[in-house]
């Protein structure tokens, strides 16, 4: 026969009070669908779990920085295709220039097209990026990049700001590389005429006939002869060595000097002289000035010729370098996305790791829940019955 005593009665509610504990926990982590709810749970867990947040915290960090990289790319591929568009409008109106049937007033129209224009471009240079900065700040700016009208002067540090992990991400793009440091001539070297050059002779722009006899001298062709009969002779004025001497001279003929070919053409007199140097740098802004200073002046036909010559090449080398800038900025933002959807892809594995490492399985929690409060009330049921019992129950 079973006599309830104090030890007993103290087992039995100990029990009770452990399976009402479990019952506590397991409701709290179907409330908050969490199996790990303090390192107490499952240590090992609880550290995995919180390095998996650290990380997808930096994911976002990180994903934030692309998105900002992406608009402010985006920006700026719309501001070089603006850029684009008005180097080609400018262009065009040089090739209209050269129509030989313009009189000056049609000129100096275009003179006032070419300096709109230029106005234009001067504002794209000096976009905004919409987050308080510039397009084209290079590494940052609180003003406009580009200051003054009449030779832009850039003022901030060049190159680009970089954002995000590890700072692979643009958030700017060099101004002075796009707007002011273009090639000039045909991007090799440079051609020009003696300031002292009294006949109708002009020279083109010239091309690279082969780039392994470059030398980056300086040349001179000087013309002599007679009107009848023209010769020329070709001068290396760095070595000042003479490469040709009284050549027979055809206009509009290829002249080859070290890999460089030129041609020269309309009527040079006796002492006239060109010159062929390396070519430097010269700014976009600085093209257009040329440009109208040509269309708005009286040169001879000679130098309008050979003026246009010079800045429709120029104009091209802008083109090529605007071009070429969007290029780029296409390419930095491909890399970015690809970034993105790299961390993307990261964030979905990290997330579901650390959800492995401290979710709970619902299904298993309600079911362990209703075990335990079953078997928790039959506990009760028995306690319930045996306490109320003492020896004087069974005495009579």
């Amino acid at each position: 026969m079973r006599v309830p005593t104090f030890q007993t009665n103290r087992v039995q509610l100990d029990a009770i009070g452990t399976r009402q504990a479990q019952q506590a926990k397991l409701q709290s982590q179907i409330a908050s669908g969490l199996r790990v709810q303090s390192p107490g749970d499952d240590p090992a867990a609880a550290a995995q779990a919180e390095l998996a947040r650290s990380r997808l915290a930096h994911l976002q960090q990180d994903q934030r920085a692309t998105q900002l990289s992406t608009s402010l790319l985006g920006t700026a591929d719309g501001a070089l295709s603006h850029g684009v568009d008005l180097l080609q409008s400018a262009r065009e109106a040089i090739v209209a220039a050269g129509d030989g049937s313009y009189n000056p007033v049609d000129r100096q129209a275009l003179a006032q097209t070419l300096r709109a224009t230029r106005d234009q471009l001067l504002q794209v240079a000096n976009s905004g990026d919409g987050a308080g900065g510039y397009v084209f700040g290079a590494q940052g700016s609180t003003t406009p990049p580009f200051s003054g009208t009449g030779s832009p002067a850039f003022g901030p540090a060049a190159g680009e700001q970089h954002i995000g992990e590890q700072a692979g991400y643009a958030a700017s793009v060099d101004g002075r590389a796009v707007f002011l440091d273009v090639p000039q001539g045909n991007g090799v070297f440079v051609t020009g005429a003696a300031a002292t050059n009294t006949g109708g002779g002009w020279i083109d722009a010239g091309s690279v006939a082969d780039a392994t006899q470059l030398t980056g001298h300086a040349y001179s062709i000087s013309f002599g002869g007679t009107a009848a009969a023209p010769t020329y002779t070709v001068t290396d004025t760095t070595s000042g060595t003479a490469l040709a001497s009284n050549q027979p001279f055809t206009a509009g003929a290829a002249i080859d000097i070290d890999g460089q070919r030129v041609r020269v053409a309309g009527t040079p007199a006796t002492g006239d002289s060109f010159t062929i140097g390396p070519a430097g740098r010269q700014s976009i802004f600085a093209t257009l000035d040329q440009t109208i200073a040509l269309l708005e002046g009286s040169p001879t036909p000679a130098a309008y010729n050979e003026g246009l010559e010079r800045v429709h090449t120029s104009l091209d080398r802008a083109l090529d370098g605007l071009t070429l800038a969007r290029t780029h900025v296409g390419e930095q933002m491909r890399a970015v996305q690809g970034h993105a959807d790299g961390n993307d892809q990261e964030s979905l594995a990290v997330t579901t790791r650390r959800s492995g490492l401290q979710d709970l399985d619902l299904a298993q929690a309600i079911s362990e829940l209703q075990t335990s409060q079953a078997s928790g009330q039959a506990a009760l049921q028995v306690y319930s019955a045996t306490a109320r019992k003492s020896l004087f129950d069974y005495m009579g």
